[in-house]
């Protein structure tokens, strides 16, 4: 069955084909879902939980922004403060993405809910959705390209900075028999952020940087997920 994916707030998203064999990045040790996608939820800090990040990827999208279109890594970092009275932050620059054998870059491009960028805070009580974008070198525009990467991140809360790393693995995957779709698309943030230095110091680029305003990036090449599985232990 084909299925043609709504606007979002700020990009025009569109599903063209149908849902079939694909591939998805998961992180190592994947138990939960985010939005359509294996995800791995960690409590932060780990010796006492105030609350929890969860982690995900819809893999290599391309995004046209200004100079063209580019080939981009997406993660989508979920971010819950439960507990502590007093807010944390996690800066887009310490969000690190490591390509094996191609280098670390930081996202080019940042997509959320919350008014606050490049460091975002999150109150307690409150949870924040961050799209991070990563630039692609020369030869990567496909999953079959890019085995698995590594996220380097960290988040600072009023008892200490908690700096973790989480792995991403390619796999190939089919639908499953029963699912359900899910409705945060790529571009779905009121909010908009990026690197003003990207093109001097991140994987080649050929266009200009442009401040970007509503309705100034679009994904033209989204991802083929945005649905679970109906049971709860389908994977």
């Amino acid at each position: 069955m084909c299925n043609r994916q709504p606007w979002s707030w700020l990009a025009a998203v569109t599903l063209v084909g149908c849902v079939a064999t694909s591939y998805v990045y998961s992180p190592r040790d994947a138990g939960t879902w985010l939005d359509g996608y294996p995800s791995t939820a960690l409590a932060v800090p780990p010796e006492a939980p105030q609350g929890k990040v969860e982690l995900a990827s819809f893999g290599i999208i391309e995004i046209t922004a200004g100079g063209g279109p580019l080939d981009a890594l997406h993660v989508r970092m979920a971010i819950a403060n439960d507990g502590d009275a007093s807010p944390w932050s996690v800066a887009t620059s310490d969000l690190v993405v490591d390509l094996p054998g191609l280098g670390q870059r930081r996202p080019i491009y940042v997509n959320t809910d919350a008014p606050s960028t490049p460091v975002v805070s999150i109150g307690q009580r409150e949870r924040r959705v961050l799209d991070l974008y990563y630039a692609l070198p020369s030869g990567v525009q496909a999953e079959a390209e890019l085995g698995g990467f590594t996220l380097l991140w960290q988040i600072t809360t009023p008892a200490r900075v908690f700096a973790s790393r989480t792995e991403f693995q390619r796999f190939e995957r089919e639908p499953p028999a029963t699912y359900e779709r899910v409705v945060l698309y790529p571009g779905w943030g009121p909010f908009w952020w990026y690197d003003p230095f990207y093109g001097r110091r991140a994987f080649e680029h050929h266009g200009p940087i442009v401040v970007v305003r509503p309705g100034g990036v679009i994904i033209t090449r989204p991802p083929h997920w945005h649905y679970r599985p109906t049971h709860p232990h389908g994977r």
